[in-house]
């Protein structure tokens, strides 16, 4: 069945010639996938410029502490992502994914534009620190709810034997955000000196990134509404309550599946610039190239590896083959890294992280959202997804950075991912999700 017809109101019969039909996927898939895009933009360009903002809005005599409380502002933006995944995911069951993120966008471009626009520490004192820290509130509760509206637009939007493809384009615009920031970070480097980096030239991504939003907002709202879900989503109330007493074990089980995906994903991707300059001591070009390699390889891996998951019929196959082989493979090559920091060793060694990562991950989209009914969603995706980022995701880049200063193994990061990757195998082992055929038969 196209995504013309799935869009369309029941009865109403469309003529759509194949070119008009190839816009109108990829136009959709765009509009999903851009605050998802444009949310690992920033997480990737906060990473290349931590070291920056950390001099800008926390002085510190010791570089460290700086970096630390960077990071943990970083952090801070996940405290109000459990807030924003309750309102905005019952929203966008109740009122319809497309008037969600549009909301979604446009308050993750005001949490951006408060990093990018906000003067320095030593110009306005400590008014700085806190509305970049509530500029990262904000934004965090947006992006509470645009995972878990986004992800159910995606699955709901086309033939049922290609959702696993569809939502992996999630995870591909993770890649594809990697690389744009690690461009960007790149020529901004390569053409302003270091004064001009530290005094404006860091604050140019985020402000360029905000310029996304109303570019999103328009694409998304030319998109119709799924119309024969439309009532039942308007009709039904209570559904906070329903999935916790009725899908309780579900969503903690989804929670724990993600969270290795997650934890591997904010360090291999959005780390480990920082972790190439901070730890292993080499100069930023080289961070850059880790970025644009780490993206590349998803931007490629995912949509792949979630077609393969539609072909296969199985999503936790994948998943299993992905996550086990990099639970082996974490420590080794970082000890190689840590061993022979140069430039073949760090992007041969991330590379393949990365892939295997990337086959562990890209069916995980498709997979928690055909584990909730779809009245219920955009809200058991976002509290799940969101409940793991909080409490793993957004805290990764702390505990690792802790760790490496605490054991001065630059090895270190290694064992906690490991460790995450480890528990979501086990949660994905045990969780039951029984799809035959379309979304909707899995209520």
């Amino acid at each position: 069945m196209e995504l013309d017809r799935e869009l369309a109101a029941p009865g109403e019969r469309l003529v759509v010639d194949p070119a008009s039909q190839d816009r109108n996927r990829s136009r959709f898939v765009v509009a999903a996938v851009i605050g998802n895009w444009l949310e690992a933009f920033d997480f990737t360009v906060f990473g290349f410029f931590s070291i920056f903002i950390g001099r800008v809005y926390f002085p510190a005599a010791d570089s460290t502490t700086s970096l630390l409380l960077a990071v943990a502002t970083f952090a801070v933006g996940f405290l109000a992502r459990p807030v924003g995944s309750v309102v905005l995911g019952i929203y966008a069951d109740l009122a319809g994914r497309r008037a969600a993120l549009s909301l979604t966008l446009l308050l993750m471009a005001a949490g951006t534009l408060a990093v990018g626009l906000t003067p320095a520490y030593g110009t306005i004192g400590l008014a700085a620190p806190v509305i970049v820290v509530m500029g990262r509130l904000v934004q965090g509760f947006a992006q509470g709810g645009e995972f878990g509206a986004a992800t159910a637009m995606l699955v709901e939007g086309g033939v049922a034997g290609r959702r696993g493809f569809r939502a992996s384009w999630q995870l591909a615009s993770q890649g594809g955000a990697a690389i744009m920031g690690a461009g960007v970070a790149q020529l901004l480097t390569a053409l302003l000196s270091n004064e001009a980096m530290l005094s404006w030239g860091w604050r140019m991504p985020f402000l360029a990134g905000a310029l996304i939003a109303p570019i999103g907002i328009y694409l998304r709202n030319a998109l119709p509404e799924r119309g024969e879900s439309q009532h039942a989503h308007r009709a039904e109330r209570g559904v906070l309550r329903m999935l916790l007493t009725q899908h309780g074990k579900t969503l903690l089980l989804v929670t724990l599946m993600v969270m290795g995906g997650t934890v591997s994903n904010y360090i291999l991707l959005f780390y480990m610039p920082t972790y190439v300059i901070h730890t292993l001591g080499l100069p930023a070009s080289t961070s850059f190239s880790t970025g644009v390699a780490a993206g590349l390889v998803t931007l490629v891996a995912a949509p792949v590896f979630g077609a393969w998951s539609d072909r296969k019929g199985n999503r936790k196959r994948p998943m299993f083959i992905g996550r086990g082989i990099l639970i082996v493979l974490l420590y080794p090559c970082f000890l190689v890294t840590s061993r022979f920091p140069s430039m073949p060793v760090i992007l041969t060694m991330l590379c393949v992280m990365v892939l295997f990562y990337t086959m562990g991950s890209a069916p995980q989209f498709s997979l928690m959202s055909e584990a909730f009914p779809p009245r219920l969603r955009a809200t058991g995706i976002s509290i799940a997804y969101t409940a793991s980022a909080t409490l793993f995701g957004g805290t990764a880049q702390l505990v690792v950075t802790w760790l490496l200063k605490s054991t001065g193994n630059p090895a270190a990061p290694a064992a906690y991912v490991a460790l995450c990757l480890l528990i979501s195998v086990l949660a994905t082992s045990r969780l039951k999700v029984q799809v035959r055929g379309g979304l909707e038969e899995a209520d």
